[in-house]
Formats: structure tokens, sequence, C-alpha cells
């Protein structure tokens, strides 16, 4: 999730469990151990964007992270009250520091980047398709109770409040993305696609409009469902490329890596001369091939892979016609089927060396 929501979730955490003790303090060390674990990123920047996919969300989100950093944190914090003549209980430190910081990788579970939450055992990726990184309600509901806390350092109503209507915001978003699954398999049952794989994500800055994928043994469907207004969905198909350049691109260090990255969810297009893989879980249009994140690859003339790019950020314009708000809350569904899908930007990224 972005900064903003992951400061004011550790301080409303450390709050309503210190509240008494701590008081506005608890506030101010939540919110920064809140942020903490998203310095991975700082150590990732000598690298390339390949490496950054593979240290982003890794050690520092792990499980095991906080409850061995949270203890030394609340010490050295507890040490230095005492410096200052405060009377704070140790304990009240390690308890507030360690949940603020175990709350981070939470969040981000909720969220289809992908966090590593066993790390250094494995480096697996656990995901709950539930909201994207970030949106404003979910992110008000924090700031309103970090707010009224800071009014009233002792009163644990406010931190405790806003923890439980954004833990009950971030539970219907879930249900919204296992509806929307539900939905489409239905949908698929009537059309007569079986035995395929489905999929839905979030899209951006609201809970309501998914993206779903599907795929089968030889395509890729994706289209968009409003669960404010559910309505038939419009799927656009692309076969699934399974040859050569596919093959070759698995075999690279790029690619091993975003195959990882991506949870599997790849998507690859045939360019002349070379390859594009996308990430399906964040596509901005139904074309499958269009992804916030994606790779390049090069072949020679005799078919032999020359390298693996990143592709860049494609970033999607949700403010067109047709744009976000209006898809994920149309007025009927003659209006979901006119509307033009979120789409992408025209000018896409130019590649860059890996």
């Amino acid at each position: 999730m972005d900064p903003v929501s992951q400061a004011a979730l550790g301080a409303v955490v450390a709050h309503a469990s210190a509240h008494r003790t701590l008081g506005v303090r608890a506030l101010a060390m939540g919110a920064v151990a809140g942020g903490i674990p998203d310095l991975d990123v700082l150590w990732s920047l000598s690298g390339d964007s390949f490496d950054q996919m593979r240290m982003h969300r890794g050690i520092t989100h792990s499980l095991f992270f906080a409850p061995v950093v949270g203890p030394l944190l609340g010490y050295l914090a507890w040490r230095c009250e005492k410096r200052c003549g405060g009377t704070e209980r140790l304990r009240a430190w390690v308890l507030a520091l360690t949940l603020a910081l175990l709350s981070h990788p939470l969040l981000d579970l909720t969220t289809p980047y992908g966090t590593q939450l066993l790390q250094p055992f494995s480096d697996a990726r656990f995901a709950i398709w539930a909201m994207s990184i970030i949106d404003p309600v979910y992110t008000v509901v924090l700031l309103a109770g970090v707010v009224v806390a800071w009014r009233r350092p002792h009163w644990r109503a406010a931190s405790a409040t806003a923890l439980g209507l954004s833990t009950a915001y971030l539970g219907y978003a879930w249900y919204l993305n296992e509806a929307a699954e539900d939905a489409a398999r239905a949908q698929l049952r009537a059309e007569g696609v079986e035995h395929a794989e489905v999929a839905a994500f979030p899209t951006f800055l609201q809970v309501h409009y998914r993206r779903v994928v599907v795929r089968t043994d030889g395509e890729v469907l994706a289209g968009f469902v409003s669960m404010w207004r559910p309505c038939p969905i419009v799927w656009s198909a692309a076969p699934r490329l399974a040859d050569a350049t596919v093959a070759a691109w698995r075999d690279s260090r790029e690619g091993r890596i975003f195959e990882w990255f991506a949870m599997g969810w790849v998507h690859h297009v045939p360019t002349e001369g070379g390859l594009v893989s996308a990430d399906l879980r964040y596509g901005f249009s139904t074309d499958p091939g269009i992804s916030a994140f994606s790779t390049v690859a090069e072949f020679d003339d005799g078919g032999d892979l020359v390298r693996v790019m990143d592709a860049g950020r494609a970033r999607p314009d949700f403010f067109s016609r047709g744009g976000l708000l209006a898809n994920a809350y149309p007025g009927s569904c003659q209006a979901v089927s006119s509307a033009t899908p979120v789409q992408q930007i025209a000018a896409r990224p130019a590649a860059t060396d890996a």
C-alpha cells in the first residue's frame, strides 16, 4: 500500500495497543514503524529493475521481521524515554512497535503485488486480491482515527474504531473480489467455457471495479465488471503462446524473476523479432498484452535470445472518456456496454536495458 496508509495503520495499531501508557507517542512512533519495511527499496536501487522486483517486499515484509526488530526498536525507544526522564514501561514500547511493524506486511498482503511473508526461509509470494495499492476510503478512515486519537491521546476508542472500520472495509473488498470471480465463472459456464482458470484483480482508487482474467488451454480472456452494478462481462480474447521464444524467455534470469514476480500470471505476445510478456494482474484495458509491468525480449535472426528488458511502466488514463469512476458506478448495464474500458495512455515508456 501507499506510505500514507501504512503510516496511518501503524499509528492506530500502536495507539490501540499502548494508548494508556504512551498516548500520543504511540501514534508518532507507530507511524514511523509502520513505514520502516518499505526501506527495502533503498538497498535495491543499486541493481536493475529485476533486482528491485526480487528485493521489494522481501525480508523486511516477512512475518519474522517484526518479532525480531520490533523488540529492538521498542528497547531503543524506551531507553530514549528514560534518558529524557520518562517512566514508560518497556513492555508497552515493545508491544506497540512490534505490532506496528507487523501491520505493514499484513496490509500489503491484501494487494495483488505479492509479499514474501516467509523470508528468509522461502521466497514464495502471497497475495489476497482485495484492494489496489491506493484506496482513498481506506486511508481516510485511518487518518480520521489518527486525528481524533491525537486530540484525545489516552482514549482508545478512536484508534480501535478506525482499525475496526478499516479492517471491515478490507474484508468487504475481499468479498467483492471473490464475488467477481464467482460471477465470471457462472457467465463462462453459461457461455460453454469449461476448465478455465479465473482470477479477479482490483483496479484503482476504489473496490468495486474489477478486472477479470480467464485462462483456458488455448487463450486468455480479459474483461471488467462493476460489483456495484454487476453486468455481463464483455470479453476480449488473445491466444496463449507456448513456443520456443517463451521457453527461452523462461530460461533467462529476467524471465524467471518476472514470472515469479507476477505469480505466474504472465501473458506472452509475439512481436517482430521479439516477445512482450505482460503481468496480467496489472492490466488497464481488455487487451491482455497491456500491463503496468511487462518485459520485452529480443531474438536474433537464428531465433536465439539476445536480451530481456524491462518495458517500463505503462500508466492508465483513468480520467479519459468512459474512465474509471464511470465504469465503476454505471447507471445501467447499457452504460457499461457502451463505455470505453479503462485505457492505457498512448505512449508506452521506452524499453531500457535490464
